[in-house]
């Protein structure tokens, strides 16, 4: 049976209080969840938990709403100015293959205003559906699926084999690249061999084992999982193991103002359970 993970009996002190007000100079986003992220950070029983949280805290990558038009007008810039992408022979499209809603149908959306700014580009240019895809390709044609992230690279990898076979299939050929707003730089060893091309306005990096080093690494590691430790083992039919250190360990700090917050971010920012079957208020919001 699970045992309950006792809450610190330790009130923060005056310092530990001042080094969270000061977060949010560095990450405004974070005067709006001021409730959740003392919370999130009042999990920690020890020192080094705290310390290791808040720098964690302090390294995300948050894109806010002009932060993201940005990134789409960088997007839109890269189709058209660098890769040379015609309205007559490119088609984007989402990676959504399901009846869910995906948050890359979203961005395909979004890149119409962008690139209706470079180029004579027509509705029947975005695509939502993959299936849609290999019906509307021509022999010559490009196609550009986008999203505005990219965690460990496994399901655009598994979209792009399945439109290449399907392309095959129907004795089509096409160049397949990616457009992403931000991905994780191990998700180019994924991809790359796959697609022709493969660009991110953001490259970001692990959040423990690219930026800490031997001993510190080490250390880093364990305390994560201590901390870890403390949350539930079951979320509905998820389990806590399959996430840890993030979907594929992606080890990843990425939050869009007004997305849905990807897996591949520590379960500690987002899984709604601690120990034994509690629920708590979550620094990121996730579905």
């Amino acid at each position: 049976m699970d045992q309950e993970i006792p809450r610190s009996n330790e009130h923060m002190s005056r310092d530990v209080f001042a080094t969270l007000f000061n977060l949010t100079n560095k990450q405004p986003w974070l005067v709006r969840r001021s409730r959740e992220l003392f919370d999130t950070v009042g999990l920690c029983t020890t020192e080094s938990e705290r310390e290791l949280l808040i720098d964690l805290i302090s390294r995300f990558h948050f894109r806010s709403v002009q932060n993201h038009l940005d990134d789409l007008r960088a997007l839109a810039a890269k189709i058209t100015n660098d890769w040379k992408c015609l309205p007559e022979n490119t088609i984007l499209v989402a990676l959504e293959d399901r009846e869910l809603a995906d948050s890359s149908a979203m961005l395909v959306q979004q890149l119409k205003g962008p690139l209706a700014e470079l180029g004579a580009w027509k509705t029947g240019n975005f695509i939502s559906q993959l299936g849609e895809v290999v019906r509307r390709t021509k022999n010559g044609s490009i196609v550009v699926f986008v999203d505005d992230f990219c965690g460990s690279g496994e399901s655009i990898y598994k979209k792009v084999v399945w439109l290449r076979n399907e392309l095959i299939s129907a004795g089509k050929t096409a160049t397949i690249r990616v457009a992403v707003g931000s991905s994780m730089e191990q998700s180019k060893d994924i991809i790359l061999p796959v697609v022709d091309d493969f660009y991110s306005v953001h490259w970001l990096a692990k959040g423990l084992n690219d930026y800490f080093r031997d001993t510190e690494l080490t250390e880093a590691v364990a305390t994560m999982r201590g901390i870890e430790d403390k949350l539930g083992e079951r979320h509905g039919k998820k389990k806590l193991s399959d996430y840890s250190f993030g979907w594929k360990q992606s080890e990843a700090l990425f939050y869009l103002e007004g997305g849905n917050p990807p897996n591949n971010n520590f379960p500690v920012f987002w899984w709604p359970k601690l120990r034994p079957a509690r629920d708590r208020a979550t620094l990121l919001p996730r579905v």
